[in-house]
């Protein structure tokens, strides 16, 4: 079968993508084997990190770039591997460049073709209600319980057709994340995305009755700490570099109603790790405390610092209105970093954001910063300035760093 995909491929390169994906998919269902393609790339991510050593420090997207990858993918079968999986990795390779774009895009056509069917067998018990608060008077925004229980459909710029909101942000999770930003790591783990606590931001328009998804975050609430991103063993190494802020602990206790069992003095001169588990576990009401990652931002290019905007502000309101008091968070956004720390340089007595740690990944100049949102400033910063405003603080900041 694998034989006949490649010689049947017609001369355009989109379409011999599009039929690959398509003719390599049913395969994976025939054989029931729906990982396959996962078994080639963890295969020769082990061996390439074992030719690498300590040397690679990166993420997936950098491991595969290296010339240790490039020597081997495509080139040299795996021994560990059956015969026929050499075939598959050289035709992905051919067509899409990297392992890792065929697979996000494989992930793709799974997610939009099990929507539709999915929508198609549960016709009849859709609800479409959209009951939520509204910021900037034509946005709204709530937090889902389960987005894996709610059946009503939105639109992406991703898709032509509308989804259920589990598996619309599934696909703006691969199209911004992995696609965009390379973060291919989150391949493995699509399901923690279609399912769970979620915040959500969108827009109604004249031309369809369904709305549009903005933006959305995955929350994760303390009892499943152990689970959380910001505590994977990736973000608790000794290459995240500490922040010490002297307020911090002060604007923990002040910002919130959260007592903690902690002093700034503890906090010097410890690893970030110990100094992130410190203050995690120095909060006293943990039903105040959550998770927020995956933040997601889509729509056209022209709105993106608005839309980026709009999703802080409506992911501030959201998780305060819900009880909510502290999150901890990853963030990599320069305009997200820039604002909170013009922020903590104009108030740092009303910090909205204490930096925690940071690392840049992949040694290009793309700083990861680790920290947590006090809510109660978050939320007066962004009801306080109006976008216009908030982007003055954002240059204001990038042209100080500039003369610096």
């Amino acid at each position: 079968m694998l034989y006949l995909v490649i010689l049947k491929m017609g001369p355009h390169k989109k379409n011999q993508c599009d039929y690959f994906i398509e003719i390599f998919d049913s395969h994976c269902n025939e054989t029931d084997n729906h990982t396959l393609l996962q078994e080639i790339i963890e295969n020769r991510k082990t061996f390439i990190s074992n030719q690498l050593g300590e040397s690679n420090i990166g993420n997936l997207a950098d491991l595969f770039s290296t010339q240790a990858a490039k020597d081997i993918i495509g080139k040299q079968a795996s021994p560990t591997l059956p015969k026929h999986y050499f075939l598959i990795e050289q035709v992905a390779l051919r067509l899409f460049g990297c392992l890792l774009s065929c697979w996000t895009e494989l992930e793709i056509f799974r997610t939009i073709k099990n929507s539709t069917l999915t929508i198609i067998q549960n016709a009849d018990n859709a609800h479409h209600t959209y009951n939520s608060p509204v910021i900037n008077e034509h946005f709204h925004y709530e937090i889902v319980a389960d987005i894996a229980l709610d059946t009503r459909l939105f639109h992406t710029e991703f898709c032509d057709q509308p989804l259920r909101l589990s598996d619309a942000i599934v696909l703006i999770n691969i199209a911004t994340f992995i696609k965009e930003h390379q973060w291919y790591e989150m391949l493995g783990m699509l399901n923690i995305s279609s399912k769970g606590e979620h915040f959500i931001l969108y827009q109604f328009n004249d031309k369809s009755a369904y709305p549009n998804i903005i933006s959305s975050a995955l929350i994760n609430s303390a009892p499943t700490s152990r689970n959380w991103l910001f505590f994977d063993d990736f973000f608790q190494s000794s290459k995240w570099q500490p922040i010490h802020q002297s307020y911090s602990i002060l604007n923990l206790e002040c910002a919130t109603k959260i007592s903690t069992t902690l002093g700034k003095s503890q906090l010097m001169n410890k690893s970030s790790d110990d100094i992130e588990k410190s203050i995690f576990s120095s909060i006293l009401d943990h039903k105040k405390v959550c998770e927020a990652i995956r933040l997601t931002v889509s729509g056209s290019k022209s709105k993106a610092n608005f839309y980026l905007y709009l999703a802080q502000k409506g992911l501030a309101n959201a998780l305060k209105e819900s009880g909510r008091d502290v999150v901890f968070t990853i963030i990599e956004k320069p305009a997200m970093v820039l604002f909170y720390q013009s922020m903590n340089i104009d108030t740092p007595e009303a910090s909205p954001y204490l930096f925690t740690s940071a690392q840049d990944i992949n040694k290009n100049g793309v700083v990861t910063y680790k920290g947590i949102w006090l809510l109660k400033n978050a939320t007066l910063a962004f009801n306080q300035y109006n976008f216009k405003e908030y982007n003055v603080k954002i240059i204001g900041l990038r042209k100080l760093l500039r003369n610096h």
